[in-house]
């Protein structure tokens, strides 16, 4: 797990979590969220990012962020090769 705290906009960022596929939907995650949760809070974040594919393949971990109270933003983000 990795994250960061941007104080100037009280945000932060997990951009990294990652659980063994055995123990996915084991609530194996939840700890590391939480504590991280809290660190940001205690570094002065009022809100924090947490990201995933919407494929088959991440749905435990957007399961994961909802029943942490996460809420995912109606955005498309979009690419062009160059």
């Amino acid at each position: 797990m990795a994250w960061s705290l941007d104080p100037a906009r009280r945000n932060g960022s997990i951009s990294h979590l990652a659980v063994a596929a055995e123990y996915r939907r084991h609530q194996v995650g939840t700890a590391p969220c939480e504590h991280a949760f809290a660190e940001l809070r205690a570094h002065g974040a009022d809100v924090v990012e947490i990201g995933t594919g919407g494929d088959p393949f991440h749905a435990p971990a957007r399961a994961l962020y909802e029943r942490l109270g996460c809420v995912q933003l109606p955005i498309a983000v979009y690419y062009k090769q160059l």
